[in-house]
């Protein structure tokens, strides 16, 4: 299986997922003889190396903007943070691979940072899943997560 993963070169949205995967099925297969199970669209978060180039071109605003004006309310019970938790090295819990990247730990039952191991036995479910700005990049327009769009499973 080969899943290849596509997410817009400057601050943009990317493209609709369906569509990207036939062209580049067709031009990828024509071209070169690549085949390849799907393509995932993904947004460009606004956080780490992405946000440092945004803030140096005076783009971030700007970008934060289009996101939050692309937010859709029908991606929120399908983005990846509802389901899944990331953990680090550490054992440290996170709400997702973004705010792990931020240094955002999970919250739970009175722990500033919960590792895996005070969870075990928890029940995290309903629980508040920690947001910030750069949430709008998985709710925005298609809406983005591991699997790539959310379009679809919102419909």
């Amino acid at each position: 299986m080969l899943n290849l993963v596509y997410n817009p070169q400057g601050p943009s949205l990317p493209p609709p997922q369906d569509a990207l995967e036939a062209d580049y099925k067709r031009v990828l297969g024509e071209r070169y003889g690549i085949v390849f199970n799907r393509l995932y669209t993904l947004a460009n978060m606004p956080i780490q190396r992405f946000g440092a180039i945004l803030t140096s071109h005076g783009e971030f605003d700007r970008y934060l903007d289009l996101l939050q004006h692309a937010h859709l309310d029908a991606n929120l019970d399908h983005v990846m943070c509802r389901t899944l938790v990331s953990v680090d090295w550490q054992g440290y819990v996170y709400d997702c691979d973004f705010n792990q990247m931020l240094d955002l730990p999970l919250g739970h039952g009175g722990h500033e940072r919960a590792r895996l191991s005070d969870l075990l036995e928890a029940e995290i479910e309903g629980q508040p899943i920690r947001v910030a700005g750069h949430c709008y990049g998985c709710t925005a327009g298609q809406g983005s997560s591991c699997g790539g769009a959310l379009k679809e499973a919102a419909e």
